[in-house]
């Protein structure tokens, strides 16, 4: 990180990028995916065996010749958790984003906009964060490859060691569940967040802190209870909870602040965080005291720095949430995660933990750190440049179910 770096904020280096830059836009490349799970996921509309992904590939030439940025799209094969799944995601990008950027690109002359230029692109679709936060991406990293730097290193988290959560799913029976716990418990993790759910929850928990003592339980409940006032909230609360995540709908902040008020576990949200504004509305309604960090639901890593900022400001714990991402943009969040303000171990194991292939290279598993906990280490300075290693293209044609080039007039 150079001096003016440091001397500035985090979303004052973020809008830097690609500032001054005479770099062209050559074509972008839309890429559709699937990468088998090493377990099937299962949702509330499903069972998925492979994670569907949409990846940008954004192509640019400069004077140091041609370069490719890559964007990670974290929708899912269905809208459980957020209105955009993969393929409305794609035709997003394919039919109002990529057209809205080469327009803004051929009214410049054709010189590629930095991420902090886009403002008027995500307009073309305003409620799409998700695919919106892929191209944004990909435009960061194709100006940092051009520049031969780092997101590591224009954050200053190079070499910064991040520890790592686990997550647990409903099991069938509570003694399943107990025996999941028990193995990540051997690994060493510290931090395990559960899924509930009504008919499902105070007794799998109070199996779990009573076996446990020493280990962090968080409850996530992905919106499925309605009533704050239920008995089941005053059980929970007396167990040593972490937090209680997004236990009521995304648009219902006043149950969530009635719940917040009565207990003493900390209320998160997770879903109902979609942008920065809507971060502030929450704190703002009491209807959570920790948030959950998903730069992609936020709408890119430039709405995400705004929110480190914002909560760190006001000392409002963050930890990194996960969505099943490549190890590409697993280690673009692991870098994020290494910033002051995250104060709790985010979700974030290594992708081939839960995919049987990657599209980067195999990195070394998560490795022990301090008192034997999963760590997992952002690359040091010197590193590579962009967001870190980029896809292979060999992983790219073994999983691609479609892909659609867009070429620049002119380039």
């Amino acid at each position: 990180m150079d001096e003016d770096d440091a001397a500035a904020g985090l979303t004052d280096r973020w809008r830097r990028i690609g500032s001054g830059s005479a770099v062209r836009l050559v074509a972008v490349v839309l890429w559709r995916l699937d990468l088998p799970f090493r377990r099937p996921v299962a949702t509330a509309k499903g069972q998925h065996r492979a994670r569907a992904l949409v990846m940008v590939q954004t192509t640019i030439r400069s004077a140091d010749g041609e370069f490719d940025g890559w964007g990670e799209c974290a929708a899912l094969a269905d809208t459980t958790y957020d209105t955009e799944d993969v393929s409305v995601s794609f035709a997003v990008l394919e039919q109002a984003l990529l057209p809205a950027l080469t327009a803004q690109t051929d009214a410049s002359g054709g010189t590629l906009p930095g991420p902090a230029q886009l403002e008027g692109i995500r307009a073309a679709a305003p409620r799409m964060p998700l695919a919106f936060a892929a191209l944004e991406m990909s435009v960061a990293d194709a100006h940092l490859r051009a520049q031969d730097r780092s997101l590591a290193g224009l954050l200053g988290v190079a070499g910064r060691t991040v520890e790592l959560g686990a997550v647990v799913g409903q099991a069938g029976t509570v003694d399943a569940l107990v025996s999941q716990v028990q193995a990540l418990a051997d690994l060493g993790y510290q931090r395990v967040k559960v899924k509930i759910g009504p008919g499902w929850d105070v007794g799998p928990l109070a199996a779990l802190t009573g076996a446990f003592p020493t280990l962090r339980f968080q409850a996530d409940a992905n919106g499925s209870y309605r009533d704050p006032d239920d008995a089941v909230w005053r059980e929970l609360d007396r167990l040593g909870l972490l937090c209680i995540e997004q236990p009521f709908d995304v648009a219902d902040l006043s149950a969530h602040a009635r719940l917040a008020a009565r207990l003493a576990t900390p209320v998160c949200l997770d879903e109902s965080l979609d942008s920065p504004a809507a971060v502030e509305r929450a704190l703002a309604a009491g209807a959570c005291s920790v948030v959950c960090v998903k730069p992609s639901r936020l709408g890119g890593i430039g709405a995400a720095l705004e929110v480190v900022e914002s909560c760190s400001a006001r000392g409002v714990p963050l930890w990194m949430g996960g969505m099943f991402e490549s190890g590409y943009a697993r280690g673009v969040n692991t870098a994020l995660a290494a910033l002051p303000g995250f104060s709790w171990p985010g979700d974030l194991s290594p992708a081939r933990s839960y995919l049987e292939d990657d599209l980067v290279p195999a990195v070394r598993p998560a490795r022990r750190g301090g008192g034997g906990r999963p760590t997992a280490t952002v690359p040091p300075a010197g590193g590579a440049a962009g967001m870190g290693p980029a896809p292979e293209a060999a992983s790219l044609e073994r999983h691609v179910r479609d892909r659609r080039r867009i070429e620049v007039p002119g380039s």
